[in-house]
């Protein structure tokens, strides 16, 4: 009696063991499964890094062409006269520092050129098709040493158009695209068209013309 009770203990206590234990193909589903979410864990972090990236730099092209168009139209509108150089890539633009003086004796105390400032278009090598090493420069003295960078870096010249052209004497064109070069958020950019007329432009000027 008594080793009879012993053997059924022992079986018991062995199926218990077997109970307890994992199989080898158990073992290799369970790694797969962990593999697989691990996977899709790296996937998904993968994806959403990029979105992230590409979110922050669309923001950071969209702000900074933002800003530069309209600081160039702020500044434009309270010209005297405006030009551009023969590349299109050069705007300038004159103002009258003492309305009350008449520098030029036209009669018209307003519309003196007492100083010249300018916005460039620059690129680092000689070409403008490598966006970047392009800038966009602002000079609060044309003949100054002193300058402000409103554009950093890949600023792009739209396919046929110059960055600033003048119309009819008065109307402003500006025209220019930003590229966010990191590849791996597919490449952020914006592109912005603006025009603007200055406030004391020539009466001859004021006729209505067609934007090209």
């Amino acid at each position: 009696m008594k080793l009879h009770n012993y053997r059924a203990t022992e079986t018991s206590r062995r199926r218990l063991a077997a109970r307890s234990g994992f199989t080898l193909v158990e073992v290799l589903v369970a790694s797969t499964l962990g593999l697989l979410v691990l996977s899709g864990a790296m996937l998904f972090m993968d994806f959403a890094g990029k979105s992230f990236s590409g979110i922050a730099a669309q923001s950071l092209v969209t702000g900074q062409a933002g800003n530069a168009i309209e600081f160039i139209q702020s500044r434009a509108r309270l010209a005297t006269s405006v030009s551009n150089d023969a590349s299109g890539n050069v705007l300038i633009l004159s103002f009258d520092d003492d309305f009350t003086k008449d520098s030029n004796k036209d009669e018209k105390p307003y519309n003196d050129r007492d100083h010249l400032e300018q916005f460039q278009f620059r690129n680092g090598d000689g070409k403008d098709s490598t966006t970047s090493d392009n800038s966009l420069i602002y000079l609060p003295l044309a003949n100054g040493t002193s300058n402000r960078v409103l554009i950093p870096s890949g600023l792009r010249k739209l396919p046929g158009k110059n960055v600033f052209s003048v119309t009819n004497g008065a109307t402003v064109l500006v025209r220019f695209g930003i590229i966010d070069s990191y590849a791996r958020d597919h490449y952020q950019g914006i592109e912005i068209q603006g025009t603007v007329v200055p406030l004391n432009r020539p009466s001859v000027t004021n006729v209505v013309s067609i934007i090209p």
